[in-house]
Formats: C-alpha cells, structure tokens, sequence
C-alpha cells in the first residue's frame, strides 16, 4: 500500500518501481522528494442523500465515478438534463419543493448504480488481474465470444455512453 511503501522512504520507492518495471531501473533516481509523487486514489461512491432544500447535489458531487470507461462526466451531463428538465418550471416560478429535488435523486440514483456496479466488475475481473498478473492476460473465451455478436458487441459501448436510461432534453 502507499502508506507502507511511503514509510520505506524515496529509495523503497525506488526499489519497487524497479521491481515491477525493471526497464526504469536508470530513470527512478530522478525520483528524490516525495512532492514529485502523486497518488491516483480511485474510488466509487454515493451520497446517500442528494438534496436538501435550496441545495442539489449532481455529478461528481452525488457519486463519484471509478475512471474505469471514463463515465464521470456522462452521468453529470446526465444529472444536469435530468434536473433541468424537473427543475425549470419550479426555479423560474420561484418555488422548488424538496419532492422535486427528491426526483431527481431517484431517477439518477438507479442508473448510476447500475454503472458503478459494471465498472466494479471490471475492476475487479479484468483490471486486478491484469496489474497482478507477470504474464500476458488471457481474455475469457465467453468474453471473447461476446464481442463477435455484433449487438452484444456494441452493448458495453452503448452502455458508457448513454447509460442503462436513455436522457434527453425535454421543451
């Protein structure tokens, strides 16, 4: 973990770079202050609660997205037409009940959890084993065999970039 390679100080550092990629074996001695490392820490949660009054919370700000599929900022364009099309009307007479926030809450909660559920997935069955693994990663024959069918095949595509509910803009 970061902690424990942070307290084996720059040249544990070193060492374990080394390990995992002996080819930067020269390089890693450029490496002399911890304020030239950054840690990534990718994560994947949800506020259990979105509104209040005067306050929504959308995007990023509701649920934070794993990197995996690079999703993050389709669900906050998603977040942000969904509450347009619930909120115009109420914000331009002035008055947005709680009910109202609460609505936009639930029918971004549901896809959303749908997603992250998919990006865990494949993180923990493609991505772990392929930074775990020494070898060359062996793609299951039933994922390779899925990708052949063409629907099936465009399904995942479809599924980054729109998500499980298709948003639009409403008049």
């Amino acid at each position: 973990s970061y902690q424990e390679v942070r307290a084996e100080g720059i040249e544990g550092l070193h060492r374990h770079i080394v390990e995992i990629v002996p080819q930067l074996a020269k390089h890693v001695q450029a490496l002399t202050d911890w304020h030239q490392i950054s840690l990534l820490s990718v994560e994947s949660s949800r506020c259990p609660v979105w509104y209040k009054t005067g306050l929504l919370l959308i995007g990023d700000a509701a649920h934070v997205m794993s990197p995996i599929g690079g999703v993050g900022i389709n669900y906050a364009i998603q977040d942000a037409v969904v509450a347009a099309n619930i909120l115009t009307k109420p914000l331009l007479s002035g008055q947005v009940s709680l009910e109202e926030l609460k609505k936009v809450q639930s029918q971004r909660e549901w896809p959303t959890r749908i997603i992250q559920f998919f990006q865990a997935q494949a993180q923990k069955g493609i991505v772990a084993n392929a930074l775990r693994s020494q070898q060359m990663v062996r793609i299951p024959w039933y994922v390779r065999a899925f990708f052949r069918i063409p629907y099936l095949r465009d399904l995942p595509a479809h599924l980054v970039a729109f998500g499980p509910v298709r948003i639009r803009v409403e008049n």
